[in-house]
C-alpha cells in the first residue's frame, strides 16, 4: 500500500474514488455539476461557484503533513499486530515524535468501534494493566500515596467481552465493581445470549438478565465446562500485555482506552479490507476538527 500510494496524486485519486465513487460532489452545496480545475486536484462547482477538493471537510483538509505520510502511517499501524510506538513510527515516516504521536492519536480516534451488540456465546473477563507496586522504586511508592505491595488496587482494570467467532469490546473501568460492570455488560450483549465468566463477585446476578450464565471456578482451576471457556479472551489479554511490554512499556490511564480501541479494531476487522474501512472512517466530518 505504501508503494502503491507513494505520491500525492495517487492518494488524491484513491480518496476521490472512495469518497465520491468517481463523481465529484460539492461539499458546500451538494451539487454534482462541476469541472476539474487546471489547479492541481481541485474542482469548481457550477452551482455555487466555489472551488473544492476531496480533502474539504475531512481530517486531511488542514494537515501540513503530506497525504502519502498519512497513508503510510495507517498501513504501519494496521500491520503492527502488537502495536507500534510513536518513536518507531517517527523513524519509519521520517518525522519527529510529536508528529507521529499526533498521527496515532487521530487514527486511533477513528478506530473507536463499540456500537455493535454481541450475541450467542459471549466470554467476559477482566484484567489489570500496570506494573506491580513491589517493583517500583521508593520515590514512586511515596508519590502514589499508597502502600500496596500486592493486589490490584494501584492498577487499571479493563473489562473485555468477546463473542464466540465474533467481535470484541474493551472498556477501561474506574473500579472493577459490579455497579459499573453489570450495566455496561447488559448494554452490549443481547439478553438471549449465553455468557461465560469466572467467579468474580462483580458478575453475580447476571443470570437473572441473560438466558444462561456459565460460571467457571478459576480458584479451583476450573477452566472449562464442556464447550464453555474464556480461553479466547485470555489469549487476547496476552496480546495486550505483550503490546505494552514490547512496544509501549507504559500507558497512562488517560490514554489507555485509545490503545484498546486500536487493538480491538484490528482484531474485529482482521479478515476484512481494514485499510479502506479505516480510511472511510477518517473521511467522516466528525473527525475533521477533533
Amino acid at each position: 500500500m505504501i508503494e502503491k500510494y507513494k505520491t500525492k496524486g495517487k492518494c488524491i485519486a484513491y480518496l476521490e474514488k472512495q469518497r465520491w465513487s468517481g463523481v465529484p460532489i460539492c461539499p458546500y452545496c451538494g451539487s454534482v455539476k462541476s469541472s476539474k480545475k487546471t489547479q492541481e486536484f481541485r474542482h469548481t462547482c457550477h452551482n455555487c461557484g466555489r472551488s473544492y477538493s476531496v480533502l474539504v471537510g475531512t481530517i486531511f483538509e488542514a494537515t501540513k503533513l503530506p497525504i502519502n505520510k498519512w497513508f503510510a502511517a495507517m498501513c504501519l499501524i494496521i500491520d503492527a499486530k502488537k502495536g507500534i510506538s510513536s518513536l518507531q513510527l517517527a523513524r519509519d515516516l521520517h518525522v519527529n515524535k510529536n508528529t507521529a504521536w499526533y498521527l496515532q492519536k487521530r487514527i486511533r480516534k477513528a478506530m473507536q468501534d463499540d456500537d455493535h451488540i454481541l450475541k450467542g456465546i459471549v466470554e467476559i473477563d477482566e484484567t489489570y494493566v500496570g506494573g506491580s507496586m513491589s517493583n517500583k522504586n521508593y520515590i514512586t511508592k511515596l508519590e502514589s500515596g499508597k502502600n500496596y505491595t500486592a493486589g490490584m488496587e494501584h492498577m487499571t482494570p479493563v473489562l473485555g467481552m468477546i463473542e464466540r467467532e465474533g467481535k470484541i469490546i474493551l472498556k477501561v473501568l474506574e473500579k472493577a465493581y459490579g455497579k459499573e460492570i453489570k450495566p455496561f455488560i447488559k448494554s452490549k450483549i443481547a439478553q438471549e445470549s449465553t455468557i461465560i465468566t469466572d467467579g468474580f463477585g462483580g458478575y453475580l446476578g447476571l443470570d437473572s438478565h441473560f438466558e444462561r450464565h456459565i460460571i467457571l471456578n478459576h480458584s479451583q482451576n476450573q477452566r472449562k465446562i464442556n464447550q464453555f471457556n474464556t480461553s479466547t479472551l485470555e489469549g487476547f489479554w496476552t496480546l495486550l500485555k505483550r503490546s505494552i511490554i514490547g512496544q509501549y512499556h507504559k500507558i497512562s490511564k488517560e490514554h489507555l482506552q485509545e490503545y484498546l480501541n486500536e487493538l480491538a479494531f484490528k482484531y474485529n476487522y482482521k479478515h476484512t479490507d481494514i485499510f479502506n474501512l479505516l480510511l472511510n472512517n477518517l473521511l467522516q466530518p466528525k473527525y475533521a476538527y477533533t
